[in-house]
């Protein structure tokens, strides 16, 4: 087989390389006995970010025994996300932990050690990162279906690896250290831009909802529903399909105030058949009960019938405009009181009793409707500024990606590029 990535040719002067050759180590780390402070940091793929390394998302190793570790972390080395799709591929360096503590990979994660006298380890960390070995990842070296897919180590010790002289793959690396910077710093002010509108909606909202109530206006929530239930708790693994049976929204489906359905799965017919209380229909509140519970939607009319998994199904009386329903249960008003009632020491989860109990404001439905006109114009014109920063920065992102891929292809020469337009 010839050794590239297909479609690739490199300038004069590079060289591909099996990473093999190249590394002095390819391997995944190790399985910790996770504890909650110990002698070794354990670096998951959790912790490996595309944003860095997040180290308030890391657990510890209970051995200190660190000479037995295979997954033992130095200077340089870089971290490959290796299984799941969303999280397979993702990169990262490591660059020591935040108290000189040593580190780990897991078993999730890749380890790889260059030799530095081939692979600048920096070169090789934007390298990865690039599209088109990412495309290679997903394309050669990965098996499994849907979610449950794995880098196969035997593939990927031998992918191939395009490599300039060193001294080029350094100026290479530090020409996207400083480039990628400038682009993270503008995407950050962005990211922080949008935190501050969406706290400036949903001040908006919580004033037009709840605003001037006093607490003899408020009732229960179940007088104002005809019913409040939870979809499917337990989904026997026999019930999920690939083909031919129910969509069933998860409460990853459920976003504030919208409905993804671009992820949904299938339940049988069986499944659907023994579960005619979960079923959904539309103008239907669903709530995210599990982990970041909370969130609610409007159940639109192409979603009518379909099933629903572990989540709160809220549906609204004659007296409840789902539209307002929406508005309320999204607002930092539920927010906090889905935070007071959620139980679980691991897994957050809310549960129905404590959404019929929530307090609500009762007003006439002429007035429910008045109040949601208002909400949608004056929110539209932030979500539609929400919309332009999150498209822009969608446009950094693209360009950064597309930097790092010229640079480390040969596609522009860095000597000539810094500043690039």
């Amino acid at each position: 087989m010839t050794l590239g990535l297909t479609g690739l040719e490199l300038p004069d002067g590079w060289q591909w390389w099996p990473l093999k050759h190249a590394a002095r180590a390819v391997n995944r780390g190790s399985a910790p006995d996770y504890v909650d402070d110990g002698p070794v940091w354990a670096v998951s793929q959790a912790v490996n970010q595309a944003s860095g390394l997040e180290w308030d998302r890391a657990r510890f190793h209970a051995d200190s025994r660190i000479a037995r570790l295979k997954g033992l972390l130095a200077r340089d080395d870089i971290l490959i996300n290796s299984t799941g799709r969303g999280t397979l591929g993702r990169v990262g360096c490591f660059n020591g932990s935040p108290d000189q503590r040593p580190a780990m990979a897991d078993g999730h994660v890749t380890r790889v050690r260059t030799k530095t006298q081939i692979l600048h380890p920096r070169f090789a960390f934007y390298y990865f990162s690039s599209e088109p070995f990412q495309h290679y990842i997903y394309s050669a070296l990965i098996v499994g279906a849907t979610n449950q897919i794995e880098l196969v180590g035997e593939r990927f010790d031998k992918a191939p690896v395009a490599a300039p002289p060193l001294e080029e793959q350094r100026r290479i690396a530090d020409f996207l250290d400083s480039e990628t910077s400038l682009i993270d710093n503008v995407r950050a002010a962005r990211r922080r831009m949008i935190e501050l509108l969406a706290l400036k909606r949903d001040r908006i909202v919580d004033e037009l909802i709840i605003g001037g109530q006093v607490a003899s206006t408020f009732v229960p929530l179940k007088y104002l529903a005809l019913s409040v239930s939870v979809g499917i708790v337990i989904t026997p693994a026999a019930w999920y399909v690939e083909t031919g049976g129910v969509p069933a929204l998860r409460g990853l489906n459920v976003k504030a105030g919208r409905i993804d359905a671009s992820d949904l799965v299938q339940i049988s017919l069986e499944g659907h058949l023994l579960h005619q209380k979960s079923r959904l229909a539309a103008g239907d509140l669903v709530v995210v009960r599990t982990g970041q519970a909370g969130a609610a939607a409007v159940i639109p009319p192409e979603l009518d019938g379909i099933n629903c998994i572990d989540l709160v199904i809220v549906r609204p009386g004659r007296a409840f405009v789902p539209e307002f329903a929406e508005y309320l249960l999204n607002s930092t008003y539920a927010k906090r009181r889905v935070t007071e009632f959620s139980v679980g020491s691991i897994q957050a989860h809310f549960n129905v009793a404590a959404m019929k109990a929530m307090p609500v404001p009762k007003y006439s439905v002429t007035e429910q409707k008045r109040r949601v006109a208002e909400i949608e114009d004056a929110v539209k014109p932030i979500e539609q500024a929400i919309s332009r920063m999150r498209e822009q920065d969608g446009l950094l992102a693209e360009r950064r990606q597309a930097l790092i891929t010229a640079a480390v292809t040969g596609q522009i020469d860095v000597t000539t590029a810094r500043g690039l337009d």
